[in-house]
Protein backbone atom coordinates (compact mmCIF):
# COMPACT_ATOMS: atom_id res chain seq x y z
CA UNK A 1 0.00 0.00 0.00
CA UNK A 2 1.55 3.25 -1.04
CA UNK A 3 1.74 6.52 1.09
CA UNK A 4 -0.77 9.36 0.26
CA UNK A 5 -0.60 12.50 2.15
CA UNK A 6 -4.04 11.56 3.08
CA UNK A 7 -3.02 8.50 5.18
CA UNK A 8 -0.39 8.60 7.84
CA UNK A 9 2.84 6.84 6.76
CA UNK A 10 2.78 2.90 7.89
CA UNK A 11 5.54 1.78 10.21
CA UNK A 12 7.79 -1.12 8.91
CA UNK A 13 9.21 -3.36 11.25
CA UNK A 14 12.17 -4.76 9.83
CA UNK A 15 11.92 -9.16 10.18
CA UNK A 16 14.62 -10.48 12.10
CA UNK A 17 16.39 -13.12 9.58
CA UNK A 18 16.31 -16.82 11.14
CA UNK A 19 19.24 -17.28 12.45
CA UNK A 20 20.71 -20.05 14.73
CA UNK A 21 21.26 -18.16 17.96
CA UNK A 22 22.88 -20.42 20.86
CA UNK A 23 20.82 -21.46 23.71
CA UNK A 24 19.92 -19.22 26.59
CA UNK A 25 18.33 -19.57 29.54
CA UNK A 26 14.92 -18.50 29.30
CA UNK A 27 14.20 -15.18 29.38
CA UNK A 28 12.24 -14.02 32.72
CA UNK A 29 9.60 -11.33 32.25
CA UNK A 30 10.10 -8.38 34.52
CA UNK A 31 7.65 -5.95 35.40
CA UNK A 32 7.74 -2.82 34.18
CA UNK A 33 7.30 0.49 36.00
CA UNK A 34 3.70 2.17 35.57
CA UNK A 35 4.77 4.73 32.81
CA UNK A 36 3.28 8.35 34.26
CA UNK A 37 0.61 10.39 32.24
CA UNK A 38 2.39 13.62 31.20
CA UNK A 39 0.91 16.63 32.79
CA UNK A 40 -1.18 18.05 30.66
CA UNK A 41 -3.40 21.74 30.50
CA UNK A 42 -6.74 22.62 30.29
CA UNK A 43 -6.84 24.19 26.99
CA UNK A 44 -7.59 28.35 27.46
CA UNK A 45 -10.97 29.34 27.36
CA UNK A 46 -11.82 32.62 25.31
CA UNK A 47 -12.64 34.60 28.58
CA UNK A 48 -15.59 37.53 28.34
CA UNK A 49 -14.11 41.05 27.91
CA UNK A 50 -12.74 42.74 30.98
CA UNK A 51 -13.14 41.00 34.13
CA UNK A 52 -15.78 40.19 36.04
CA UNK A 53 -15.62 43.62 38.14
CA UNK A 54 -15.31 46.36 35.14
CA UNK A 55 -17.98 44.26 33.43
CA UNK A 56 -20.60 44.86 36.32
CA UNK A 57 -19.61 48.37 36.49
CA UNK A 58 -20.96 49.14 32.86
CA UNK A 59 -23.64 46.93 33.63
CA UNK A 60 -24.55 49.33 36.33
CA UNK A 61 -23.81 52.56 34.69
CA UNK A 62 -25.87 51.49 31.54
CA UNK A 63 -28.83 50.13 33.34
CA UNK A 64 -30.48 53.58 34.51
CA UNK A 65 -30.01 54.68 30.98
CA UNK A 66 -31.52 51.97 29.62
CA UNK A 67 -34.47 52.31 32.31
CA UNK A 68 -35.24 55.90 31.71
CA UNK A 69 -34.82 55.46 27.37
CA UNK A 70 -37.91 52.40 27.85
CA UNK A 71 -39.81 54.96 30.27
CA UNK A 72 -39.51 57.23 27.26
CA UNK A 73 -40.77 55.19 25.12
CA UNK A 74 -43.46 54.20 27.05
CA UNK A 75 -44.51 57.89 27.75
CA UNK A 76 -44.27 58.58 24.05
CA UNK A 77 -46.31 55.46 22.75
CA UNK A 78 -49.08 56.22 25.34
CA UNK A 79 -49.34 59.90 23.77
CA UNK A 80 -49.79 58.51 20.78
CA UNK A 81 -52.25 56.09 21.32
CA UNK A 82 -54.15 58.94 23.88
CA UNK A 83 -54.46 61.24 20.46
CA UNK A 84 -57.67 60.73 18.67
CA UNK A 85 -56.40 61.22 15.08
CA UNK A 86 -59.91 60.90 13.46
CA UNK A 87 -61.03 64.03 15.08
CA UNK A 88 -57.98 65.75 14.00
CA UNK A 89 -58.22 64.31 10.26
CA UNK A 90 -62.19 64.94 9.73
CA UNK A 91 -61.67 68.70 10.29
CA UNK A 92 -58.99 68.98 7.66
CA UNK A 93 -60.80 66.75 5.34
CA UNK A 94 -64.18 68.68 5.59
CA UNK A 95 -61.90 71.48 4.65
CA UNK A 96 -60.05 69.72 1.53
CA UNK A 97 -63.48 68.83 0.29
CA UNK A 98 -64.90 72.06 0.36
CA UNK A 99 -62.17 74.26 -1.48
CA UNK A 100 -61.91 70.94 -4.10
CA UNK A 101 -65.87 71.48 -4.28
CA UNK A 102 -65.41 75.64 -4.85
CA UNK A 103 -62.67 75.12 -7.38
CA UNK A 104 -64.82 72.92 -9.12
CA UNK A 105 -67.69 75.58 -9.56
CA UNK A 106 -65.37 78.37 -10.67
CA UNK A 107 -64.10 75.76 -13.15
CA UNK A 108 -68.00 74.59 -14.10
CA UNK A 109 -68.90 78.66 -14.35
CA UNK A 110 -65.86 79.62 -16.28
CA UNK A 111 -66.67 77.07 -19.09
CA UNK A 112 -70.09 77.35 -19.49
CA UNK A 113 -69.44 80.97 -20.23
CA UNK A 114 -66.84 79.61 -22.50
CA UNK A 115 -69.44 76.90 -24.38
CA UNK A 116 -71.79 79.65 -24.48
CA UNK A 117 -69.30 82.04 -25.97
CA UNK A 118 -68.28 79.49 -28.88
CA UNK A 119 -72.33 78.56 -29.57
CA UNK A 120 -72.63 82.71 -30.38
CA UNK A 121 -69.21 82.66 -32.86
CA UNK A 122 -70.67 79.33 -34.29
CA UNK A 123 -73.69 81.23 -35.04
CA UNK A 124 -72.64 84.31 -35.93
CA UNK A 125 -70.04 82.73 -38.64
CA UNK A 126 -73.17 80.29 -39.62
CA UNK A 127 -74.25 82.96 -42.35
CA UNK A 128 -70.63 83.41 -43.44
CA UNK A 129 -70.79 79.45 -43.85
CA UNK A 130 -73.75 79.59 -46.27
CA UNK A 131 -72.44 82.24 -48.48
CA UNK A 132 -69.02 80.62 -48.99
CA UNK A 133 -70.15 76.79 -48.97
CA UNK A 134 -73.51 76.67 -49.54
CA UNK A 135 -76.73 76.65 -47.18
CA UNK A 136 -76.09 72.88 -46.13
CA UNK A 137 -72.95 73.55 -44.55
CA UNK A 138 -74.49 76.84 -42.72
CA UNK A 139 -76.79 74.71 -41.58
CA UNK A 140 -74.01 71.93 -39.91
CA UNK A 141 -73.30 75.00 -37.94
CA UNK A 142 -76.23 76.15 -36.90
CA UNK A 143 -77.14 72.88 -35.28
CA UNK A 144 -73.60 72.85 -33.55
CA UNK A 145 -74.14 75.96 -32.08
CA UNK A 146 -77.52 74.68 -31.05
CA UNK A 147 -75.74 71.69 -29.28
CA UNK A 148 -72.93 73.50 -27.62
CA UNK A 149 -75.52 76.50 -26.33
CA UNK A 150 -77.53 73.28 -24.69
CA UNK A 151 -74.50 71.98 -23.30
CA UNK A 152 -73.61 75.16 -21.87
CA UNK A 153 -77.36 75.46 -20.60
CA UNK A 154 -77.62 71.87 -18.86
CA UNK A 155 -73.82 72.77 -17.34
CA UNK A 156 -74.97 75.54 -15.61
CA UNK A 157 -78.22 74.30 -14.54
CA UNK A 158 -76.55 71.60 -12.62
CA UNK A 159 -74.77 71.55 -9.65
CA UNK A 160 -71.04 70.43 -8.98
CA UNK A 161 -72.43 67.33 -7.16
CA UNK A 162 -74.71 66.26 -9.59
CA UNK A 163 -72.05 66.32 -11.78
CA UNK A 164 -69.65 64.50 -10.55
CA UNK A 165 -72.46 61.57 -10.26
CA UNK A 166 -73.27 61.66 -13.83
CA UNK A 167 -69.45 61.45 -14.34
CA UNK A 168 -68.74 58.50 -12.28
CA UNK A 169 -72.01 56.79 -13.65
CA UNK A 170 -70.37 57.44 -17.23
CA UNK A 171 -67.25 55.55 -16.53
CA UNK A 172 -68.58 53.16 -14.77
CA UNK A 173 -71.30 52.54 -17.95
CA UNK A 174 -68.26 52.88 -20.64
CA UNK A 175 -64.77 52.71 -19.16
CA UNK A 176 -63.24 53.13 -22.70
CA UNK A 177 -65.15 55.74 -23.41
CA UNK A 178 -64.35 57.62 -20.78
CA UNK A 179 -60.46 56.84 -20.96
CA UNK A 180 -60.24 57.80 -24.59
CA UNK A 181 -61.75 61.28 -24.04
CA UNK A 182 -59.54 61.75 -21.22
CA UNK A 183 -56.67 60.82 -23.73
CA UNK A 184 -57.51 63.27 -25.99
CA UNK A 185 -58.86 66.39 -23.33
CA UNK A 186 -55.36 65.72 -22.06
CA UNK A 187 -53.69 65.73 -25.42
CA UNK A 188 -55.63 69.20 -26.45
CA UNK A 189 -54.41 70.62 -23.12
CA UNK A 190 -50.82 69.34 -23.50
CA UNK A 191 -50.44 70.90 -27.17
CA UNK A 192 -52.29 74.02 -25.57
CA UNK A 193 -50.18 74.18 -22.98
CA UNK A 194 -46.86 73.86 -25.41
CA UNK A 195 -48.66 76.51 -28.02
CA UNK A 196 -48.45 79.15 -24.92
CA UNK A 197 -44.84 78.43 -24.31
CA UNK A 198 -43.31 78.68 -27.41
CA UNK A 199 -45.48 82.26 -27.60
CA UNK A 200 -43.65 83.44 -24.64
Amino acid sequence: MADTPQTPPAKRVKKASPAKTPKTKPATLTKAAPVKAAATRKAATPSKPGNGAAAHGWTAQIAPIKAQAEKAAKAATDKLNAVDWKAHIDPLKDQASKTAKSAAGVAKDKTGSAMQSLAKLISDTAGTVDAKLGPQYGDYARQAAETVAGAAKTLDSKDVDQLMTEARDFVRKSPAVAIGAAAVVGFVLMRLAKGSDEDA
